[in-house]
């Protein structure tokens, strides 16, 4: 039975279907070896490869691409694979400037957990690319950095040097990959992310994945692979309904399959309506203690009223019971229900200079 992927904090469904695909070592290891050069793939332990905790995108950015680190012994030491994934359909200009940033924060990390270090460990730095136009920018480092004429050639040596390596999904298909090295999960998810939005291509180019599909299907863990990869399609396919995409991969999919595909999408309908009726719920709360506040304080401040509108139920219910008692609105909503009124504050400094 594999491994559970592990669990992340998740941004959007290419980094959820992305993350639980290949945090599992042998989709991951289909991915290395399909994208990597064939040297690199000879010469590292595959039996030692291990995901590293952490992220090094900035936060602001996690919007747009998200990282998945990775490691695996390599003759004495350890090499390192730093794996992008985008979520835009732009191409970005300085991406590999980005790349470069956060592999430099790996190797700080790597040296302040292993301070006996004397050299550093190789990075790989692996992009995982979907755009309308497909891969434009500059993929090496030394190729962004604007040093022309005469003066290059001796500028070069003092100018970090490397390249991306480059899995391009635009267009349906991935390019620069050995395909026979991925899994069929692995096959099947990459042509998922490279028909992204698209639903005519998805409808008539489904057929391409169908043996891997079938695979997928008769792995032992089918079937949640099989809503992993109906919940990306659902998510990235708006205007197609779940029972249209459930029918889309049936027409492909053998007999056995189909019942997979059923039994999948009865789970996503009926989680979606426990979390219709959770998020009216919270609505309901959210409103009566609106009211509340109205009722008590008067005129709910817009920041209080916002972020009560954003709240969960839980959070709700917490908020509601302090109604009676906090001196403000904004004590209602206090961190944690420990933010003291301003009313208290004084009591407490004076209680704190006693003690």
């Amino acid at each position: 039975m594999p491994k559970s992927p592990r669990k992340r904090a998740l941004t959007s469904p290419h980094d959820a279907l992305f993350q639980w695909t290949f945090s599992q070592r042998e989709h991951a290891i289909g991915l290395l070896k399909a994208a990597l050069p064939p040297e690199v793939v000879a010469a590292v332990r595959w039996s030692t490869l291990r995901i590293e905790k952490g992220s090094f995108v900035d936060r602001a950015l996690r919007s747009r691409h998200s990282d998945m680190v990775l490691s695996a012994r390599m003759g004495a030491g350890r090499i390192y694979f730093y794996t992008i994934i985008e979520h835009q359909r732009d191409v970005e200009a300085l991406m590999v400037f980005r790349m470069g940033l956060y592999m430099m924060r790996l190797w700080e990390r790597i040296s302040r957990d292993q301070p006996g270090l004397t050299e550093l460990p190789p990075i790989m730095p692996v992009l995982i690319h979907h755009s309308d136009t497909g891969w434009t920018a500059a993929r090496a480092f030394q190729d962004i950095v604007a040093a022309r004429g005469p003066a290059r050639a001796a500028l070069l040596p003092h100018i970090p040097c490397f390249e991306l390596r480059l899995v391009d999904v635009s267009g349906g298909r991935a390019g620069a990959l050995v395909e026979q090295a991925l899994t069929a999960l692995g096959k099947v998810v990459l042509w998922c992310l490279s028909v992204c939005g698209d639903d005519a291509r998805l409808e008539r180019e489904i057929g391409r994945i169908a043996a891997a599909l079938d695979e997928v299907l008769q792995a032992p863990n089918g079937l949640a692979a099989l809503e992993a990869l109906l919940r990306y399609l659902v998510a990235t396919h708006e205007r197609l309904s779940v029972r249209k995409i459930g029918g889309i991969l049936e027409k492909v999919a053998g007999p056995r399959a189909q019942e997979a595909v059923v039994t999948a999408l009865d789970e996503i309908e009926r989680r979606g309506e426990r979390r219709g009726r959770a998020q009216g719920r919270a609505q309901g709360r959210a409103q009566t203690l609106l009211e509340l506040l109205a009722a008590r304080f008067g005129e709910v401040p817009a920041e209080v009223s916002a972020r009560i509108l954003a709240a969960d139920e839980a959070t709700l219910i917490t908020w509601t019971a302090r109604v009676l008692t906090a001196p403000t609105p904004e004590d209602v909503i206090g961190d944690d229900g420990q933010r003291a009124s301003p009313a208290r504050r004084p009591a407490a400094r004076k209680r704190a200079r006693r003690t």
